[in-house]
């Protein structure tokens, strides 16, 4: 019966053949093209049309963060002013070196480390800033020398460690720093 069924359809005269092939070439070679052309383009700007949003959305988070933690202007005026008020209190208006040199001296019993050293060196003038160097040798142990360190960092004054060598000496460390101290004098 399946015999019967296939005598039954038409032929393809052979006129007809090759362009049936050059139509199928045809419409295979389209569709190539359409997907080089069209489609691959129109996918990358929409994938750059996506990333922009993200990035867009990732703005707008963090502005409504912002306006969030901003809400009360007075309140966040007041931490501004009290954020300013504790900078200008590390930066005093003279150097007080005397002043800093104790603070040094009890800082470093505090820590448990000896002083051994402390030299003022000569004032360096920077415009609207002084800067004053000053070496100090100290012994002591590793912690000793940590909290000797976060001491500075925690101080009343912006201190720099410009420069600093440990050395290991026997069972401690013999610690040789440069720092900075620095003033802005009132205009």
């Amino acid at each position: 019966m399946m015999v019967l069924n296939l005598r039954k359809l038409p032929t393809i005269p052979s006129d007809i053949c090759p362009v049936l092939g050059m139509g199928s070439l045809g419409v295979l070679l389209g569709g190539i093209l359409f997907y080089f052309f069209l489609h691959m383009p129109l996918m990358a700007a929409a994938e750059d049309c996506r990333q922009q949003a993200a990035e867009a959305g990732r703005q707008v988070t963090q502005i409504v963060n912002f306006q969030n933690a901003h809400r009360d202007l007075p309140a966040y005026q007041a931490e501004i002013a009290q954020r300013e008020k504790r900078a200008w209190g590390h930066l005093p208006a003279t150097l007080e070196q005397g002043e800093f040199i104790l603070a040094i001296e009890r800082l470093a019993g505090q820590s448990r480390m000896q002083l051994e050293l402390v030299s003022p060196q000569k004032e360096l003038a920077m415009p609207d800033t002084l800067c004053l160097p000053i070496k100090i040798g100290l012994t002591g142990d590793y912690f000793g020398l940590l909290r000797f360190l976060r001491g500075l960092q925690d101080g009343e004054r912006l201190v720099v460690v410009k420069d600093m060598s440990v050395a290991v000496k026997g069972a401690g460390l013999t610690v040789d720093m440069l720092l900075n101290i620095y003033a802005v004098p009132e205009k």
